[in-house]
């Protein structure tokens, strides 16, 4: 009964979207793919403007570590996530090697505008590059919904990772608000896992190397950002940094928590007896992770717009 529901919900969503295409004019569905990702690039650039300005750049350089160490690592973390995308569309549309820059402003779209604008930017760009329509949409939406269980599963492998740690630790948590947390954390892995046949587009081998990567991009997220902190806070062992960073990822995926910030302080100090310079830690790595996205986000942005308005503005010369 489940799969005869979902599949007839299926062929209603298809059906209205199908009868609200011909209310759209087909010269607004043939300039999406040409106009719809610098359109976007443009909100990116526009975003990176207003974050530069609003942005106290004396506090952020004055807590940057000037050691060679720590900008390799906060490259290589910066980059893990644009450079796992791009393996993952490199094998679904032979993504070039300039696909990064791709990525990587599908990445800033999600920072600094709304949640999947980024993917939005893809779908996008992908039109652009001759893909198929509703081919490059699966495989978006399959992607996406993969890197959400990633994120999932890489917070319960953090909770059981920090668990043997923070058992003595009171965060403060009431235990009925831990456990509907994890509830809401659990659920998409065991949705997308039941309903995978209907989810999902992709063959399975694709959504199996998809599903590594994302695995392989939590992972190194975590390692990278434990050991950014222990580069710019030393004297703390990077197993413990480890263990902090895992706490800090199982909190920002757990729903109903308010104060995460508070609780993380807390949990630092009674750990390692350093909460007071844990919160200019933290205000230092998000300011300098904004700033990155700032510069790369108008160096990408005007990368792809610039040609744009050179062509928009050779056609009005022609008038």
């Amino acid at each position: 009964m489940t799969e005869i529901a979902i599949r007839a919900a299926g062929d209603q969503l298809a059906t209205v979207a199908t009868r609200l295409s011909r209310l759209v004019p087909r010269g607004a569905l043939t300039a999406l793919p040409r106009f719809g990702a610098p359109l976007i690039s443009l909100a990116i650039l526009f975003a990176a403007m207003v974050e530069l300005h609003a942005t106290d750049w004396s506090k952020v350089f004055a807590l940057v570590p000037r050691s060679p160490a720590f900008w390799l690592v906060f490259a290589l973390a910066y980059l893990v996530q644009p450079i796992c995308d791009w393996l993952i569309y490199r094998r679904l549309w032979t993504m070039p090697v300039a696909g990064i820059a791709a990525t990587m402003r599908k990445t800033i779209g999600n920072e600094l505008l709304i949640g999947y604008a980024g993917e939005a930017y893809l779908f996008t760009w992908a039109r652009r590059a001759g893909q198929d329509g509703r081919t490059a949409i699966r495989a978006v939406k399959d992607v996406a919904i993969l890197s959400s269980v990633a994120g999932s599963v890489a917070t319960l492998a953090a909770a059981m990772l920090a668990v043997p740690w923070l058992g003595a630790v009171p965060l403060g948590i009431p235990s009925w608000v831990l456990i509907a947390s994890l509830g809401v954390v659990v659920a998409p892995p065991i949705v997308a896992f039941t309903l995978r046949r209907q989810l999902f587009w992709l063959p399975g081998p694709a959504l199996a190397r998809i599903a590594a990567l994302h695995g392989l991009r939590a992972t190194l997220t975590v390692v990278l950002t434990a050991l950014l902190w222990a580069l710019a806070l030393p004297g703390v062992a990077v197993t413990w940094w480890v263990v902090l960073s895992a706490l800090k990822l199982l909190l920002s995926r757990l729903p109903f928590i308010s104060n995460r910030e508070l609780v993380f302080a807390g949990a630092t100090g009674m750990l390692l007896g350093h909460a007071g310079a844990v919160a200019p830690l933290m205000a230092m790595m998000a300011a300098l992770t904004v700033a990155t996205h700032i510069l790369v986000g108008i160096a990408t942005a005007a990368g792809e717009v610039g040609p744009e308005l050179k062509r928009v503005g050779a056609k009005l010369a022609r008038l």
